[in-house]
């Protein structure tokens, strides 16, 4: 377990998970000692969001072993940028043979950022905040709270790959709305 001094997390779940039927779950992380996490089902829905902070290398891989039993089941592991905390993410996930796979920023926000709304890393952040909450809206949360950008960037990123691996067969009319 890691003492409290050394881990910070900020946690959301919607009212109504469905956890105890998943087949399969997806795990997106937007890397940093300071990390935002997104659980998601098979159909695309968010299950689980989170931003934590690890105080060094050592204390991430001290937490990886819970963190992939946070969620039971997870199949695939999307990780939002590179370098040596990506390799332990990545060296973890085939341990426990995991799907992997490692993306940009830019990558997703192509897809649900409009052009205008990426002209600024600020920018781009601060409407990932505002679609990360119309995701937890129709994903099941009843009363999203704002997250740090780094839990929304996970969210969002997560979502993408989901769409990608054909999980989430067609974007949901209410992000857009």
């Amino acid at each position: 377990m890691i003492p409290p001094s050394e881990q910070k997390t900020e946690t959301t779940t919607p009212a109504s998970s469905g956890q105890a039927d998943l087949p399969e779950v997806l795990l997106a992380v937007d890397l940093g000692l300071r990390a935002g996490l997104a659980w998601f089902n098979r159909q695309g829905r968010l299950i689980r969001c989170r931003s934590t902070h690890f105080t060094d290398r050592a204390t991430l891989r001290r937490a990886l072993p819970a963190l992939w039993q946070e969620v039971p089941g997870v199949t695939v592991l999307v990780l939002e940028g590179g370098g040596d905390l990506a390799e332990i993410w990545l060296d973890s996930a085939r341990r426990r043979n995991i799907a992997t796979h490692q993306v940009a920023a830019q990558d997703w926000r192509a897809e649900l950022l409009f052009q205008r709304e990426q002209r600024s890393g600020a920018q781009a952040k601060a409407v990932a905040g505002k679609l990360c909450q119309k995701v937890m809206r129709w994903s099941g949360y009843t009363r999203p709270g704002q997250l740090v950008h780094d839990a929304s960037e996970a969210v969002l990123c997560g979502l993408w790959m989901t769409h990608r691996l054909g999980w989430l067969p067609q974007w949901p009319s209410e992000l857009r709305t």
